[in-house]
């Protein structure tokens, strides 16, 4: 190879390696379709000036065949001494990530399950969105949420939950509000051995399936806006949303 041929394949891959410098350098920014927002986008979409991500997802939400992003989160704003908390959902939008959805209502603050944080996961799976929380500590509880969308409203289709402590009541329930149905059981959490004895456990559980209104609807972002109690007919057992 001469030395023109040299120099003109030189100068051919520079103007390449340049022009895909210059590309990307064009590219949209952190609200890119893959892998989801960045903090800092996140931050500026819902109007603060940090945030800190709990945990994350992505999954097909709304049933079009295209993952939306979901984020449980803390933010820079203080209320009453504890930093706010937020689950946001981002879909894309002309390939950038954009603010979908967000509730204060639908996760718990740090300071909300006793000793330790109540947060536990959030996730997407099966066009349904999964949040749940655990705490105490000799009284244990825990409690898993489940949205899925109706129409352009995210509602609470399920809940779950239990509370119980060693040699004590435990209970145990199921709420679901799309089929109309609360289920319940009601039994003693058995003693570790040396510390009590088990007897109690021979005539338990009890449980209890009934029928509750399937009119009920508890939106995304008004979770914890009221309380909605059940009080099953048969044996008594109170439960709330």
């Amino acid at each position: 190879m001469n030395t023109t041929l040299k120099f003109e394949g030189a100068l051919l891959l520079g103007l390449i390696l340049t022009a895909q410098c210059c590309i990307a350098q064009r590219l949209p920014d952190d609200d890119l379709v893959n892998p989801g927002p960045s903090a800092d986008s996140i931050a500026a979409q819902i109007g603060v000036t940090a945030i800190d991500i709990l945990a994350h997802d992505l999954g097909d939400l709304s049933g079009d065949g295209i993952d939306e992003f979901v984020a449980a989160l803390e933010t820079s704003v203080v209320i009453e001494g504890t930093r706010e908390r937020l689950v946001t959902i981002f879909q894309i939008r002309q390939g950038r990530w954009i603010l979908w959805k967000s509730s204060s209502a639908a996760i718990l603050n740090s300071d909300e399950g006793g000793f330790f944080d109540p947060f536990e996961d959030i996730s997407i799976h099966d066009q349904k969105l999964h949040i749940s929380h655990y705490g105490g500590s000799n009284w244990r509880w825990w409690m898993n949420d489940t949205y899925q969308m109706d129409g352009v409203d995210l509602l609470l289709g399920e809940h779950e939950s239990y509370g119980g402590a060693l040699c004590d009541q435990k209970t145990e329930w199921t709420i679901n509000l799309d089929k109309g149905l609360a289920s319940c059981v009601y039994s003693r959490e058995e003693c570790p051995e040396g510390f009590g004895n088990n007897e109690h456990l021979d005539s338990l559980p009890k449980s209890e399936t009934f029928e509750i209104s399937n009119a009920l609807r508890i939106m995304f972002e008004q979770r914890g806006d009221s309380i909605i109690s059940f009080i099953s007919p048969k044996n008594g057992f109170e439960g709330s949303l």
